[in-house]
């Protein structure tokens, strides 16, 4: 079958399973007057509050008493919910930087170093070599489908290495994909190659430059495609990963795990990268949109690389995104924003590093090189096309401070909102230039709790491996902060994130660099208000304050009464999304 019919057999689906809870008020009021134990409105003007008036999905009036509210209600007809008298209202709860067409690695089979509470189950963590090839290998035992074999979560630093002919022993005859944990590299077994026609090197060198990729970006004999490289595999991939059936499992997932942590907004940061924009637009839709009965809605941000190979040009790329026409109040919308790629993956370590580089003395990967993106920037930014730029070491970082430095002398932009996504290593004369530049940072706090032990004892060495997502001395500099989850870089749960940037504890129990610990009130604007600005939606989400769309995270402790230790632990009991409320199935 076709991959691309496929996809359209996908985009009409409507993706069922979601309810709204049956003790919502009547439909016949007018306004919803909500009554909660306390309300957490991340707006200086009024920080606490305990009732909020609702109307027509937005936020009508909000005070400590319903005295307070009794301009908005005066004469009006309105119901009072006080199903959450004992409970904690929030702003529903962001995600800037995720990738929904990623579900599909959601019913894959993890075997990975940090453990997983899924919807499917929890999966425990492997952390040796011994320990991951017997799980795989019983894994590929147990099932019994006549599909290739899917993995997500291979580490080569906790789990060996890993090529072609150590899987064509754990499986002579059945296709295997090893996918690794960065996602931005897979591994082959001699089966899953002669599937995919790769499997002589003419047809592989040719998938290589159909694809654009750099040829350095991959391993004939080890089956290994990573960085660009990846672009040569995914597509005779696209009909298994891409099916109706897994992402149907996996958008469901996905939806369960949003609305199990608060998340009533989410930020699709690539669109378009495995099967084009308006393909993936239709999938998202029909996920996502209105008919899907789901609390949440998506924004979309373009991918440069694949949005310049669809439209033919760099030109025709940035006039696609010019005319793009943002409605904030759909569902699923645009909003005049690209994403750029700098250097590779820090879970693959392939960031560029600086001096003294890495300490085993392999290189970091360009995904797109410094001349590239800084034409590529240079050509949105003139644009006022607002840029999301990837970018994880300190030697990308630099190549890219310096393309925005040259940008704004010569065309200065005072609100460009130019967002740094990641950031997984910065120094400090860097996080100066960061905010003497105006940038904005949307950071992946996880790279701290999974990475920076192993990195210390390989790559890093301690004192960098301890430096990993310098957000405290961003803090101290007044940078505007967002933290992302990157799915599947980490959960959907942005309180695990905030949990990270605030604490800075690592899976196995370690505290690195204290002093880059993020304030409790930093880290919760962070997955709120300053998300929403991040994604230019200030005005819409993100704060519980009139005018605003009436989305709330419904939480069973207050944040600020736990603090930074218990955020972790922090339990939700499901969300309102304008207006409704959907409690946790």
């Amino acid at each position: 079958m076709n991959w691309l019919h496929v996809l359209s057999a996908a985009a009409v689906v409507l993706f069922a399973g979601c309810t709204k809870d049956e003790a919502s008020p009547p439909p016949h009021a007018d306004i919803t007057v909500f009554q909660a134990g306390a309300v957490v409105t991340m707006d200086p003007e009024m920080p606490r509050a305990r009732y909020i008036a609702v109307r027509d999905g937005r936020i009508l009036a909000v005070g400590a008493s319903l005295d307070d509210l009794s301009g908005a209600l005066n004469g009006a007809n309105y119901a009072l919910n006080d199903q959450f008298a004992d409970q904690v209202l929030m702003p529903g709860l962001i995600d800037p930087h995720l990738h929904p067409m990623m579900a599909f690695l959601l019913p894959m089979h993890f075997i990975t170093p940090e453990g997983w509470d899924l919807p499917s189950g929890v999966s425990a963590p492997s952390r040796d070599p011994e320990d991951y090839r017997a799980r795989l290998t019983s894994a590929i035992a147990g099932d019994h489908a006549e599909a290739p074999f899917f993995t997500w979560g291979y580490h080569q630093l906790w789990h060996g290495p890993i090529d072609r002919a150590a899987l064509d022993v754990i499986a002579p005859e059945r296709p295997v994909i090893v996918w690794h944990r960065s996602f931005h590299e897979v591994i082959l077994n001699s089966a899953a190659l002669e599937l995919f026609g790769l499997d002589t090197q003419e047809t592989y060198d040719l998938a290589i430059s159909a694809s654009g990729a750099d040829p350095a970006h991959g391993d004939f004999e080890k089956g290994h495609f990573f960085e660009t490289g990846l672009g040569a595999a995914l597509p005779p991939m696209r009909r298994y990963i891409l099916s109706p059936i897994k992402l149907n499992a996996g958008f469901e997932a996905m939806k369960k795990m949003m609305r199990e942590n608060g998340v009533t907004t989410i930020a699709d940061m690539a669109t378009g990268l495995f099967a084009g924009f308006d393909t993936e637009r239709a999938i998202i839709e029909a996920a996502f949109g209105e008919a899907s009965n789901n609390p949440a809605r998506v924004m979309l941000v373009p991918d440069a690389n694949s949005l310049i190979k669809q439209t033919g040009s760099l030109d025709a790329a940035v006039e696609s995104v010019v005319k793009q026409v943002s409605d904030k109040t759909g569902r699923v919308f645009v909003n005049n924003r690209i994403k750029l790629f700098a250097d590779g993956a820090f879970f693959s370590q392939y960031m560029q590093m600086g001096p003294p580089g890495y300490d085993d003395g392999h290189e970091g990967k360009w995904i797109n090189t410094p001349e590239e993106f800084e034409s590529f920037a240079r050509a949105f930014w003139n644009a006022g096309v607002t840029i999301h730029w990837h970018v994880n070491g300190d030697a990308g970082l630099d190549e890219v401070l310096d393309v925005v430095e040259n940008l704004q002398l010569e065309n200065p932009r005072a609100d460009h909102r130019l967002t740094l996504e990641h950031l997984g290593y910065s120094r400090e004369d860097q996080n100066r230039r960061i905010a003497a530049l105006g940038l904005l940072v949307s950071a992946q706090p996880n790279y701290v709790y999974v990475l920076s032990d192993k990195y210390a004892e390989r790559g890093l060495g301690f004192d960098r491996a301890s430096q990993i997502s310098r957000l405290g001395s961003l803090e101290d500099k007044n940078v505007r902060l967002a933290l992302h989850s990157d799915l599947t870089m980490a959960p959907v749960d942005p309180l695990f994130l905030a949990w990270i940037a605030a604490n800075r504890e690592t899976m196995e129990g370690s505290t690195m660099a204290p002093e880059e610990r993020l304030s409790l009130d930093k880290a919760l604007r962070a997955i709120t208000i300053d998300a929403a600005f991040v994604l230019g939606l200030e005005e819409e989400i993100g704060s519980i304050t009139p005018g605003k769309r009436a989305d709330f995270a419904v939480l069973n402790e207050d944040p600020y009464e736990i603090g930074t230790s218990g955020l972790n632990d922090i339990s939700v009991w499901g969300v309102v999304f304008e207006g409704q409320v959907w409690p946790v199935e």
